[in-house]
């Protein structure tokens, strides 16, 4: 009696314990995670807050977007939006370099030196990112164990499963990435830091 009673306890807690273990493993809720954790990070310690950049598409479309503006552009095909973006050509930023950091969706952060001799526009600033992104791809591509699982072939989950390369790319395919604004940061040493805020 006791045998099977100390059966039944250590079944039911094992039991437990890989249900535990099943849903803290779930994808769909890693990446719910993961989506909140990026919305409420905290930039305050790469120096002062200057502002926002926006990235708005005129589009026709008002019954999804009633003042007919879409409020990002597209980082995988940025040339289709780029005849619709609103005040595409305004200088932004006069400075001739900056700094941009990439952390979404990647684990390990990535930042990149941007340079313009005439100034920062937003058909720049979106045409010079995307590049970065499809670069971030390419290399975690290259440097993952973990393949990305083609969309055609995903069956638990229509998200990108997560790869172990240089970025830690979890939860989005580039397709899935648009540029919806660009806070500025600037250090103390006046250096101008682009945190990009990307939806997906």
């Amino acid at each position: 009696m006791k045998y099977l009673l100390s059966v039944l306890i250590l079944s039911a807690l094992f039991g437990c314990s890989a249900k535990t273990n099943k849903q803290l493993a779930d994808p769909l809720e890693v990446i719910k995670k993961r989506e909140k954790a990026s919305g409420e990070k905290d930039y305050a310690y790469l120096g002062k807050f200057l502002g926002t950049i926006s990235f708005e598409v005129k589009t026709t479309d008002t019954a999804n977007f009633k003042d007919g503006l879409i409020p990002w552009a597209s980082l995988e095909k940025p040339e289709h939006d780029i005849p619709e973006l609103k005040d595409a050509q305004e200088t932004l930023i006069s400075q001739k370099a900056v700094t941009v950091l990439i952390d979404y969706p990647l684990r390990n952060e990535y930042k990149f030196e941007l340079n313009s001799e005439t100034g920062f526009t937003r058909e720049f600033l979106l045409k010079e990112i995307s590049k970065e992104y499809y670069k971030i791809y390419d290399e975690e591509e290259a440097t993952s164990t973990v393949k990305t699982i083609p969309t055609e072939k995903r069956t638990e989950m229509y998200n990108r499963n997560e790869t172990n390369g240089k970025y830690g790319i979890w939860g989005h395919d580039i397709a899935d990435l648009v540029l919806a604004e660009i806070q500025v940061y600037e250090t103390s040493g006046k250096k101008l830091v682009l945190v990009l805020v990307v939806d997906s």
